[in-house]
């Protein structure tokens, strides 16, 4: 699938979304706490709350996109040929 996450994506995001939404943590704190576990951005550098808070609205999106049924339905299709 183009675009998927990788594996240190996901296992990021998933850390972040946890932490801010079920322990309440600030981008800050986010940012600490992971740093001090080693995490570093997808490319390489300091996670700071800025990134921490643009992986955590671009996970959202995604997920939302991904998770809401279509908008539209096909009927009566008919292939002629």
């Amino acid at each position: 699938m183009i675009g998927a996450y990788s594996d240190y994506q996901k296992v990021l995001s998933d850390s972040i979304i946890q932490m801010r939404d079920q322990e309440k943590m600030t981008f800050k704190g986010i940012s600490e706490a992971l740093t001090q576990k080693g995490y570093r951005s997808p490319r390489g550098f300091d996670l700071s709350p800025e990134s921490v808070f643009s992986i955590y609205k671009k996970r959202k999106i995604r997920d939302d996109r991904l998770n809401t049924p279509p908008k539209y339905r096909i009927t009566r299709l008919r292939v002629v040929g």
